[in-house]
């Protein structure tokens, strides 16, 4: 009798034991991992998020398994709030969200509020010189002006999300009539955020030296070819109150600031464009 009693216990430990190693490895399926054990998780009150979605592995504390860590960042509980600012969720949107994704809440421990917050920060002259230093560097053929950060004045205030930069430079002009450089900036990790505009005068650097290597490149940029029938081009045709991006085929090869005929894709209409970068037109209606 105590023989059985014996092999009982142990078979019990054997089991529990088991079953601790499953959970803390991850690999139960989904309502195991919630549900095996007695123990309950503390979900956390407050917490940061980065993305679009306010999920909740956002509000799961950080000694979880990577297996319910996975599955709490399939479930969303709503859209993230603007940046900067909070959105509260009730202990019965957190109900709903387990129920639909088959976990027992009596796995949990819910506040009866959780608030998630999107952290951010203002841009600074020197994220956009960065964006636009990268951008210049990465476009070898148009010619390049001489830029510092507190050269750039930005025409409006932008708060982005923390986290790594995603800012990206989508269109740069370059007015030699008036001595000025203008880019236009949008945050990718920010997709309710509109783009923005950034000038910068540009400047004359007098030198002695003779003309050569980085220099010589920048200026026979105005003599190379950037717009090219045979590539489509990008088209920001504008006028006072709004603004377009559109896809054209050049009928011409094109050089900077020079005016050619291109031709709409969506529509085939003809029409005139400045030439500002490469592959890039500009025009008003």
């Amino acid at each position: 009798m105590i023989g059985i009693a014996l092999r009982y216990v142990r078979t019990s430990i054997t089991l529990l034991l088991a079953t601790a190693f499953c959970v803390s490895a991850g690999i139960l399926p989904a309502r195991s991992l919630a549900e095996a054990g007695t123990l309950r998780i503390a979900l956390l009150a407050n917490a940061q998020v980065q993305g679009d979605a306010v999920l909740l592995a956002d509000f799961m504390p950080p000694h979880i398994s990577s297996g319910l860590r996975a599955v709490a960042e399939s479930i969303s509980l709503g859209s993230a709030p603007q940046i900067g600012s909070t959105r509260t969720f009730s202990r019965a949107t957190l109900a709903a969200a387990l129920e639909d994704a088959r976990l027992s809440r009596d796995s949990f421990l819910v506040p009866e509020f959780l608030t998630a917050r999107r952290a951010g920060h203002f841009l600074t002259q020197q994220d956009v010189f960065t964006a636009i230093e990268a951008a210049l560097t990465k476009n070898k053929n148009v010619p390049v002006p001489a830029l510092r950060p507190q050269d750039l004045t930005l025409e409006s205030i932008i708060e982005v999300p923390d986290g790594p930069s995603t800012l990206e430079v989508t269109q740069m002009t370059f007015d030699e009539s008036i001595r000025r450089a203008r880019f236009r900036l949008w945050p990718r990790n920010a997709s309710r955020t509109l783009p923005f505009y950034v000038t910068a005068p540009i400047k004359t650097e007098k030198s002695t030296q003779p003309v050569s290597g980085p220099n010589a490149s920048a200026l026979s940029a105005k003599s190379a070819v950037l717009v090219d029938p045979r590539q489509l081009a990008r088209l920001h045709l504008h006028s006072a109150n709004s603004t377009m991006l559109l896809l054209v085929r050049p009928l011409q090869p094109g050089h900077l600031n020079e005016t050619i005929r291109v031709r709409l894709v969506a529509s085939g209409r003809t029409l005139q464009a400045k030439v500002i970068a490469a592959n890039s037109l500009d025009a008003t209606f």
